[in-house]
């Protein structure tokens, strides 16, 4: 269960913990510090279908990625997507070679340009964006497979399409979409790029596989941040506020080096961010960072090892079950030839005493 599940689940460990050490949520969402805009206008397609906009999401996300840290070409969550893909259809093994090639060879003509520039010039910016739109459909089938493969446009009669084609497919209101976001960034991130020293993306902590996965957009110097491409007011959300202290708690042994938070709005070129100690103390926490996060590792490895208990007993249930039933079964067998015996005796018997 990954951590987006863990909070949408109010019976989850991580929201346990967090009820009770990190009561105060609604603390930061009230927080008024003008920065924040109204709610933007859906557009519409140009086809008349509703767009995409969990895949334009995810795919502004791994563009802005790409412009802090490129030391992963393809996210690790769509490299899980292709090795699904390929599991079911052989052909699309090239792929990711490919995209991660097509990717690194975009950033390599990269022109110069000032530190603080987001947008690549249009022809480069436009291609990247169409590669970073067929990592986020490969995203897509890692989430939720099931859901997704019988319509994604990696398939196309039932055959995955071949590189060329999942490029050239990604629709122009798309790529409008995700260029419109690339263009606010050039405001709202820019002085961070120019100003940053180091920078990681698509981050996992220590804790992440206690919770069934937990990668974070983006950590520079410090800041963890995350990117919200939806079209609502830049208001924090209860959502926001436990996805951002669970990443930051998850992070069990300061490998980080966490000391701000903060959200990023795509669509709006907006970012708000919280020291560490203000953002905590704002939650209702008693307790340090360190002491969190060793109450949260606790509960979680309580959580998990009772898991595999009770896994273990219903294996061991099952497997009684299954025995019992194999003798009832054998036993039943050997009986219905005892019991042909006996009625052909006493048939025999009638005869002769006839």
């Amino acid at each position: 269960m990954s951590l987006t599940s863990q909070i949408e689940w109010a019976g989850s460990p991580f929201m346990r913990f967090a009820q009770k050490s990190i009561p105060n949520a609604a603390a930061v969402t009230l927080v008024h510090d003008g920065v924040r805009k109204q709610a933007l206008r859906t557009k519409s397609s140009h086809t008349g279908k509703r767009p995409d906009w969990g895949l334009i999401g995810t795919s502004i996300d791994f563009r802005l990625r790409l412009s802090f840290a490129t030391e992963d070409l393809v996210p690790v969550s769509a490299r899980r997507g292709h090795a699904a893909l390929t599991r079911d259809h052989p052909e699309a093994s090239p792929l990711l070679g490919e995209l991660t090639a097509a990717i690194a060879s975009v950033l390599a003509e990269f022109p110069a340009q000032p530190a603080d520039r987001i947008e690549l010039p249009e022809s480069m910016e436009n291609d990247l964006l169409r590669l970073c739109v067929v990592a986020g459909q490969l995203d897509q089938l890692y989430r939720s497979y099931l859901h997704v493969i019988d319509k994604t446009p990696l398939l196309e009669g039932g055959k995955a399409v071949t590189f060329d084609q999942a490029r050239k497919q990604v629709p122009w209101f798309v790529i409008d979409q995700l260029h419109d976001q690339v263009c606010l960034a050039n405001t709202g991130l820019g002085q961070l790029r120019a100003d940053a020293r180091t920078a990681r993306s698509g981050m996992s902590f220590s804790g992440s596989d206690a919770i069934g996965g937990a990668d974070a957009d983006l950590l520079v110097d410090g800041l963890l941040l995350d990117f919200k491409s939806t079209h609502a007011a830049t208001t924090i959300t209860k959502s926001d506020v436990y996805q951002l202290a669970g990443y930051t708690l998850l992070d069990f042994d300061d490998e980080h080096h966490i000391d701000h938070v903060g959200i990023y709005w795509t669509r709006h070129g907006i970012k708000r961010t919280f020291s560490l100690p203000g953002f905590f103390e704002l939650l209702g926490a008693t307790e340090t960072v360190p002491e969190l996060r060793a109450g949260l590792r606790a509960e979680l490895t309580a959580y998990n090892d009772q898991q595999r208990r009770d896994r273990d007993a219903a294996r061991t249930a099952a497997g009684h079950r299954e025995a019992v039933d194999a003798a009832a079964l054998h036993e039943s067998h050997e009986e219905i030839p005892v019991r042909r015996i006996h009625r052909a005796r006493r048939w025999l018997s009638r005869v002769v005493q006839r």
